[in-house]
């Protein structure tokens, strides 16, 4: 009887590892850096608790746009930048200005780069740069010549091991 009670429990253990949600299991991870905010033509600095680190594959600042503003992903947006960044009410897209300071005062500016799978915009620098490892981010700064609400923005590092 214990033998088939403890069968039953590792068979019941596998199962519910093959059913846990793969993003569990994931390399990448975010820090929310802000609550709901709306970027203005001020800089606006963002300090997490905690200094950020470049410590996987690539680093990435992540809006999470409040409605109606959206990803401009079907490129129904004015030129010049329609499907490249933020499409506001009245059809220009635009982007917001974006630097993240390190622990030494150095600044990275940030460019457009798409959008995540949540068709959230996304920011990091630009191909083939890196961020330097050997330091930590304590600052990310953020303005934009047109109002832009965000639920929330987000450091992201994405791991090429999630890619698999």
């Amino acid at each position: 009887m214990i033998i088939f009670i403890f069968k039953t429990l590792g068979v019941l253990l596998c199962a519910a590892v093959m059913l846990m949600e793969p993003s569990c299991l994931r390399d990448s991870y975010e820090v929310k850096l802000s609550d709901p905010i709306t970027i203005n033509d001020q800089w606006i600095e963002l300090k997490p608790e905690a200094s950020l680190k470049a410590d996987k594959d690539s680093q990435m600042v992540v809006l999470d746009l409040e409605p109606p503003l959206k990803y401009d992903f079907y490129k129904e947006g004015k030129e010049p930048n329609a499907g490249k960044g933020i499409l506001m009410p009245d059809g220009e897209v635009i982007n917001p200005e974006i630097e993240v300071i390190d622990q030494y005062g150095n600044s990275f500016k940030l460019i457009w780069r798409g959008a995540r799978k949540t068709f959230s915009p996304i920011y990091s620098l630009p191909y083939p740069n890196k961020f330097p490892r050997d330091r930590e981010y304590t600052t990310v700064k953020i303005h934009s010549a047109r109002p832009i609400k965000c639920k929330a923005i987000y450091w992201f590092c994405e791991s090429n091991q999630d890619m698999k």
